[in-house]
């Protein structure tokens, strides 16, 4: 996966930038890597690939170094709990078949 939108000055390690729930809005920087990358390693570079790349940035844009439980959907990355308290209550209350396809941890 491309590295060049990680860095300190992502939204992830800023605490003054609201860091959005649900399904994440995907950055135009992480657009622009994963068009760079697409072009490069044509015809390698499947849309599977892409969708994954994307999504993969765009949780780290967003989360990067943080506890969240997320899952990926159809249509992208979503969030569903922030922090170790969060994402705690998120797997005591929610039911074991609404939490399928869910994953914890930092990205």
């Amino acid at each position: 996966m491309s590295s060049e939108i990680v860095e300190s000055t992502l939204p992830a390690h800023d605490p003054t930038v609201p860091k959005p729930r649900g399904l994440l809005p995907v950055p135009p920087e992480v657009e622009e890597a994963v068009a760079q990358e697409q072009a490069r390693l044509q015809p390698y570079f499947t849309e599977e690939y892409a969708k994954r790349t994307r999504d993969y940035m765009t949780l780290r844009h967003w989360y990067e170094g943080t506890y969240v439980a997320y899952r990926y959907t159809p249509q992208g990355i979503e969030v569903l709990a922030v922090g170790w308290d969060e994402v705690g209550e998120f797997l005591e209350e929610t039911p074991a078949e609404e939490r399928q396809g869910v994953f914890t941890g930092p990205p």
